[in-house]
Formats: structure tokens, sequence, C-alpha cells
């Protein structure tokens, strides 16, 4: 057994521990809700920011506030909230990504005593006039910071966070190269774990362990098996049981386009501009979530991995009442199959739902491939 992913691994199940004990250290915390959430600005500011990710136990409070037909994984944050598992949060920032979302930021900041609650809106238009829109409301957002902590964050604390973070993305990615050659040294729950992980942690910790993980895995005896190569496409994958399950069934994850995976790092701030306009431009640029239009860039970015890393099939692991990413299946199955590239749509519940049906369905679609 590699040990050393033990690591990324206990990250991530421990948390709420782990923010509580910083908080107990004097650190501000705060919590985001979505990749688009500009964290360089956070981080810069001398707080913590740490990914919303809801659990996986049973939703028992926040369906007295919101209707079942909405993605639990908004559920499952709030319900957390409700009971009290993020009490440690200085602050938590919205982004406007969908209108589940934007429903719950007036419903936390109605319900949870958190004494700074801020908004950004990533705009889902591609035109001139957005990217301006954008960058004021990096500036904004920047402002509302100061305006919490009475203090102005500078432009070289800005400008140190973003060469943490891009940093950061540049582990991460040789990490993700480690999976392109016909023996990957990581499974896809594994490295699920280490970008779980990243989001969850300090920036300047998570690079220290990224550095010892690269310099060891060559050591590793116990690489995980060969299988069908499979790139998964969805949202926010918080319990691991559904690409665990797939690795099982005889496949092995070697991509991802996720929010809580190569979505999340595979774009830098370019440090040419200004800290907040290499901001700024980096949100707005990224590989876009369903959330933004139009789909193109994103098919771009998952045809690119298709062939980087060999993938012989995707499948989406999607949310149920996710709209965004509902809405974008059609277009998405349709190129893929134009492609001759197979595709298998699941849809599951974050809390983890009975596994049987879905493991039928994953068998059979690997057997029509081999």
């Amino acid at each position: 057994m590699f040990t050393m992913i033990n690591v990324f691994e206990d990250l991530v199940s421990n948390r709420h521990k782990n923010a509580a004990e910083w908080k107990n250290k004097g650190r501000k915390v705060f919590g985001y809700f979505c990749t688009y959430v500009p964290e360089e600005i956070i981080y810069a500011a001398g707080i913590i920011p740490v990914r919303i990710m809801g659990g996986s136990e049973d939703i028992t409070h926040a369906d007295v506030h919101l209707p079942s037909y909405i993605c639990s994984f908004s559920r499952s944050c709030y319900d957390l909230a409700l009971k009290g598992r993020y009490d440690y949060l200085d602050g938590v920032v919205f982004p406007y990504t969908c209108d589940t979302i934007v429903s719950l930021y007036n419903i936390w900041k109605a319900d949870i005593p958190t004494p700074y609650v801020g908004f950004i809106d990533p705009l889902c238009a591609k035109t001139e006039t957005a990217r301006k829109y954008f960058r004021e409301e990096v500036v904004r957002f920047k402002g509302s910071l100061e305006n919490y902590l009475g203090r102005e964050i500078s432009e070289d604390s800005l400008r140190e966070s973003i060469r943490t973070y891009n940093e950061n993305r540049r582990l991460l990615k040789k990490v993700y190269e480690l999976r392109k050659g016909p023996q990957p040294l990581l499974s896809g729950v594994e490295v699920l774990d280490i970008v779980r992980s990243s989001m969850l942690t300090s920036k300047d910790e998570h690079n220290s362990l990224l550095g010892s993980l690269l310099d060891r895995i060559s050591e590793r005896e116990d690489p995980p098996e060969p299988g069908v190569r499979i790139l998964v496409s969805g949202s926010v994958i918080y319990d691991p049981e559904v690409l665990r399950m797939i690795e099982d069934s005889g496949a092995l994850i070697v991509a991802d386009d996720l929010c809580t995976g190569t979505r999340y790092f595979w774009d830098l701030v370019n440090t040419n501009s200004s800290p907040l306009v290499g901001i700024a431009n980096r949100y707005y640029e990224r590989i876009p979530c369903p959330c933004n239009y139009p789909p193109e860039k994103r098919l771009e970015h998952i045809m690119t991995l298709v062939k980087d890393y060999d993938v012989e099939a995707v499948i989406f692991t999607l949310q149920k009442f996710c709209d965004p990413h509902l809405f974008d299946m059609p277009f998405m199955e349709e190129k893929l199959k134009e492609a001759e590239i197979p595709s298998l749509r699941l849809e599951t519940e974050h809390v983890t739902a009975p596994l049987g049906p879905l493991k039928t369905r994953i068998e059979a679609f690997l057997e029509t491939i081999r």
C-alpha cells in the first residue's frame, strides 16, 4: 500500500476538525460554494478558503427549508450548516452559478449566523462587456473583504497568493501527467482525494504534500490494475463510491471533467498584468462549468483529454435535478457520438443511494467496450 495517499484522504475526512484547529490558532476560515470564487483574494487576506462540499450523512434538517426536488448537493451542504458542522466559518462566499445556489445565499444569510456572507457573479455571457463587468465584480469583492477585515489587501500579498495558487495548479497537472501512460500510477479515486484535499487546506501545506508525493510516487509497488480507460464528467463528487464502483467493475479513471477535478485547477493566472486583472481574466476564461455558455469550450477540453489520456469512453455522473448539467447533456452526448466515443449517463444523489442498479449499468457498458 502506497501510504502517502492516506495523507490526502485524511485531509478530506478530517476537514471540519482541521478547520476548527486553524480557527483555534487565530486563523480565519471562509467557506465557498463553487470554483468560480476567486480564492486568491481570500488567501491574500490571510484567510484559509475551504470548499463547502456537503457530506454523506442523511439529510434531516434542510428539507424544512428547501424542496426535495432541488439537487441533493445543495440540500446536503445546508443540512450540515443547520447541524452546526460549519460553525467554525468566519465567512462564506456564494457565486451566481445556478438558481438554487442564489436561493441558498439568501436563506443562509437569514438562518445561519456567519459574520461575513459574500456574493460574486461570474456571468454566463462571453463578451467584452461581460469581461469588464466581472473585473468590476472582482474589485468589488476585494473591497467587501477589506471592509470586513478593516484593512487593505496589498498588491504584494495578492501576487504572493497568485504564485502559491499557480504552483498548486502546476503540481496537480504533474499528478495528472502520471495517468497518461499505459500503467497509470494513481487511480481515479486516489486522484479525487488529492484534488479535493487541495480545496480543504492551506495551499502552502498542500504544495509541500504534492511535492513529496511526486518525489516518491515512482517507488510505488502496488499501482492500480489496468482497465478500460475512462473519463468521468460531472459536477461535485464528494462521496467517491460511484468512482470506486466504476474502477471495481474493470475500468480505470484516467481523466476527468469535474469541478472537483480539472475544471478547478487547469487554468493559471497570467502574472504579466496587475493581480486583480489577472485573477479576473483567469476565472472569466477558465474551462467553463455548464452554468456558463457556450458549451463548446468544455467540449474542446473533454476532447483534448480524450486524446491526451487515450480515453476509451466517457461516463457522466450527474446530480439529480442539476439543471445546468442536464441541460448540457444532449449537446455533449451528440458530439461524443459523432466522434465515435462511447458514453454513459448516470444520475446519482449527493447522499449515497442504493448503488446496485448503477453497478449493473456500468458493468454492461464496460462489457460493450471490451
